[in-house]
């Protein structure tokens, strides 16, 4: 053998060797992580949020069942929710797992990592028929734990209004984040994803039930939990405050009863949630599925009527201290 081929053997070598030695290194790190419990999200298809085929995320596919897909998220702490077809579709089984872990799709996108009750159910679309077979598998943690981050923010599903936006120039989402906290009286920002020359801040600002313009994200100062007291379960109805011009009610995605009240409880705008139980999917009208209906508001009245019918066990609370 000339010794350019055993110089390039030894190169391929070395290669193999280091590549085998750091996915073995990978591997024993991931196994350390703790298996997870999973909530199944309403729907068919790949992980979404509340607002439509959302899934620019950070992911990979690996080409395995349900029951290594689950294994493989366990095994993985960055991983929150899998997506895995049941195999009764002709064709490969696939699954997609949600992780920056080997991520190849989208890796710079992780607020599903950050939070994962953004993901509320499952979708697929007609020209991926094989998905409809998929379900979506999520590992919410409690609510205190990943509804705000460290840096003391929460990730608004929706889009919020200000007429009172500060331009501040960034360079990344913690940066844009930072601008916030170094701001006085900041209570949200959001940015460009793309161009974070894009960063806004406000001391002020109104939920709303509309998707975020395209590419932008944005996230909400948490409040006290404590600031406001208890909920108050009101026997009646919750309405409108008198004299208020438009209802302040707004829909937003939610997982349940439990997430709708802590999504109030560390939005220091609302006042009291309302909600139950829903099969119309107001969301997505005319679509199939099953999620909870919350609204939120910074103001209401008590009505002395009984509650809506909207629901098969509507119902609401006011903070007891606001």
């Amino acid at each position: 053998m000339c010794r350019r081929a055993q110089a390039i053997l030894a190169v391929l070598g070395i290669f193999f060797w280091a590549a085998s030695s750091s996915k073995i290194r990978s591997k024993d790190a991931l196994t350390q992580a703790t298996a997870k419990n999973y909530t199944q999200v309403p729907g068919e298809g790949w992980c979404t949020d509340n607002i439509g085929v959302n899934e620019a995320t950070a992911r990979r596919f690996e080409e395995v069942d349900c029951t290594r897909a689950r294994n493989m998220c366990d095994s993985d702490a960055a991983c929150v929710a899998y997506a895995c077809m049941n195999g009764t579709f002709h064709g490969p089984v696939w699954s997609v797992l949600y992780t920056t872990t080997g991520c190849e799709v989208h890796c710079g996108e992780t607020g599903w990592q950050t939070n994962p009750r953004l993901i509320t159910k499952a979708q697929y679309t007609q020209n991926q028929p094989a998905w409809q077979t998929a379900r979506c598998h999520v590992a919410y943690q409690p609510l205190n734990n990943d509804l705000c981050d460290s840096a003391g923010f929460m990730n608004s599903s929706t889009a919020v209004h200000s007429n009172a936006w500060t331009l501040q120039a960034a360079t990344s989402e913690a940066d844009c984040a930072s601008k916030c906290i170094a701001s006085a009286g900041c209570m949200a920002w959001t940015g460009n994803t793309s161009d974070w020359n894009f960063c806004y801040t406000t001391a002020t600002y109104t939920r709303t039930q509309s998707a975020w313009p395209q590419q932008y994200t944005g996230q909400l100062k948490c409040a006290n939990a404590a600031s406001c007291g208890a909920f108050v379960k009101s026997n009646t109805s919750l309405g409108d405050p008198p004299g208020h011009s438009g209802s302040p009610w707004v829909l937003l995605p939610s997982t349940s009863r439990e997430d709708c009240a802590a999504q109030c409880t560390y939005d220091s705008t609302c006042k009291a949630y309302k909600g139950g139980d829903d099969t119309g999917c107001l969301l997505t009208p005319n679509q199939p599925c099953k999620d909870f209906t919350c609204y939120l508001t910074p103001s209401y009245s008590i009505s002395s009527v009984g509650w809506e019918t909207d629901g098969p066990d509507w119902e609401g609370a006011y903070r007891s201290g606001c």
